[in-house]
C-alpha cells in the first residue's frame, strides 16, 4: 500500500508535464484552425460579399470549424463579440494574452470598412496568425518535449527518494 502511494505521488510531476504539453498542442491546433477561419472569412467577403453575421452563420455550419471550441454551442454572435468572449473564457485552450488581444482586435475591426478594407484587414490577421502558428509549433517542439522529459526525470527522482 505504501509503495502504491509513493508511485502515485511520484507520478504527479509527469502528469503536470503531460498536461502542459497537451495544452501547447491544443493552442497550436486552435491557432491553425483560427487562421483557417480567417481565410474562410476573407474568401466569403471577397467572392460572396456577405455580411459579417452571414459569414459567421456559414462558418457555424461548417463541420471543420464547429468541432473546435470557438464555434461550438449556441450561435447568437453579434459581429464576433460573443465569439471573442467565448474564446477568452475557454479554460480548455488557455491562449496567451497576445493571441487573445489579436483575436479581439480582429473582431473589433471586422465590418468597419468597405469590402477592400475588410479583405486587407483579414490579410493582415492571417499573416499575424501564420506567425503565431509557427511560434506555437516551435513551442510544442521545444517546450513540449522538454516538459515531458523533465517531469519524467523528476518523477523517477521522487520515486527513488521516497523508497
Amino acid at each position: 500500500m505504501r509503495t502504491l502511494g509513493i508511485l502515485l505521488l511520484s507520478l504527479t510531476p509527469l502528469l503536470i508535464g503531460l498536461d502542459y504539453s497537451l495544452t501547447l498542442k491544443k493552442q497550436g491546433k486552435f491557432i491553425t484552425c483560427f487562421k483557417e477561419f480567417l481565410i474562410f472569412v476573407r474568401e466569403q467577403i471577397r467572392f460572396s460579399g456577405r455580411e459579417v453575421d452571414e459569414i459567421f452563420a456559414l462558418a457555424f455550419k461548417n463541420p471543420e470549424f464547429k468541432k473546435h471550441i470557438f464555434l461550438s454551442g449556441d450561435f447568437p454572435f453579434k459581429n464576433g463579440e460573443n465569439l471573442a468572449k467565448r474564446i477568452e473564457n475557454s479554460n480548455d485552450i488557455r491562449l496567451k494574452s497576445n493571441d487573445l488581444n489579436q483575436i479581439n482586435a480582429f473582431f473589433k475591426g471586422l465590418g468597419a470598412t468597405d469590402t477592400e478594407g475588410q479583405i486587407n484587414h483579414c490579410d493582415y490577421f492571417i499573416k499575424v496568425f501564420e506567425g503565431a502558428e509557427k511560434k506555437a509549433a516551435e513551442n510544442l517542439a521545444v517546450k513540449g518535449r522538454l516538459s515531458v522529459g523533465l517531469s519524467l526525470s523528476l518523477s523517477f527522482a521522487l520515486f527513488i527518494i521516497m523508497i
